[in-house]
């Protein structure tokens, strides 16, 4: 599983960047991939406020981190952690950047009525440090990070916020802190970690694998975590198939075909299943593999892809039984 950290803070190693580091090397331990974005180096445009994504389901700007990795690790994530400063009874200025971007997702979601894969079992959790004392010091941040979990198909499930903690460094001396931190990761870690991992390998990723590890996650999240790789991965998944998923309202979006070794960001599948041509003789050490003989559509035609949909679907209805 993959926690995806969004350090707001503008200042580095500062009280928001220690807390976020602390939870995620706790993660770590648990035995979850982890990965940071110090959002105010990101290079993150901001949104244009265009329309745009209403009306093609796409970002206008294209070629910045925001579309060319941060939408990816948002869908791939399994945990998004926003940490934020206070600044006016708010989130960071750098992180709110991010946040509107996301506006994108929304679109796909509410606009195009499209579900992500993992929407069901995707966590979303908030810390924040603020120097003040104010009653109401993190209702706005609150509001803003629930409708921003909203939008990436998040369940806000946990809240980490302390306030008169100005010097830096001095969040390292939180009375509780590491007590907090231990509950969160007990909390909406080790659930996560604990589900059995299937790798779904065919010949490129750009078309089976990718379709049937989205519905087996969808169907099985509580449980499994899905990866899909390949042999010779394509350079981006097929727009046939893409389609083919979003008529049933599911969505593709920003996801693109691994390396076998780079699916489960590192971690061993408890069970591999090799779709297709070409990789029947695959097969990982101590693993169990299984083998779905499901050949490539010969037309990329909405038929042809539909009952590929439907013979892999087949398949999944099974898939649990292989852990019986």
């Amino acid at each position: 599983m993959l926690i995806l950290g969004l350090q707001g803070s503008p200042r580095k190693g500062g009280n928001t960047d220690a807390f976020l580091a602390a939870f995620l090397d706790k993660a770590s331990q648990a035995g979850a991939a982890v990965k940071t974005i110090q959002v105010a180096r990101a290079g993150i445009v901001p949104c244009k406020g265009c329309g745009y994504c209403e009306t093609h389901g796409t970002c206008v700007i294209a070629d910045d981190p925001m579309s060319t990795e941060i939408f990816g690790l948002l869908r791939e994530a399994d945990l998004v952690v926003a940490a934020t400063p206070v600044f006016f009874y708010g989130i960071s200025a750098q992180l709110k950047v991010l946040i509107d971007r996301c506006q994108t997702l929304w679109s796909r979601k509410y606009v195009y009525k499209l579900k992500d894969p993992q929407a069901a079992t995707r966590k979303g959790l908030l810390f924040s440090v603020a120097a003040s004392q104010g009653r109401q010091l993190f209702d706005g941040i609150h509001l803003t990070t629930k409708y921003f979990f909203d939008a990436i198909d998040a369940q806000f499930s946990h809240l980490l916020t302390y306030r008169g903690v100005e010097s830096k460094g001095a969040i390292r001396h939180q009375e509780g802190l590491a007590a907090d931190i231990d509950e969160a990761v007990q909390k909406t870690v080790l659930p996560l970690v604990k589900r059995k991992n299937v790798l779904f390998i065919s010949p490129t990723g750009a078309c089976r694998a990718p379709m049937a590890a989205a519905m087996a996650q969808q169907r099985y999240g509580d449980c499994i975590r899905t990866g899909f790789g390949a042999l010779q991965p394509a350079s981006e998944l097929s727009a046939p198939m893409v389609q083919a998923m979003q008529r049933v309202g599911v969505d593709m979006g920003y996801r693109k075909p691994q390396n076998i070794d780079h699916a489960l960001y590192g971690a061993t599948p408890d069970l591999s299943i090799a779709i297709g041509e070409g990789v029947d003789k695959i097969s990982v050490p101590g693993v169990k593999t299984l083998q779905w003989s499901l050949p490539e559509p010969v037309s990329p035609d909405d038929a042809a892809m539909d009952r590929l949909r439907l013979a892999i679907d087949a398949h999944v209805d099974k898939l649990i039984q292989a852990f019986n």
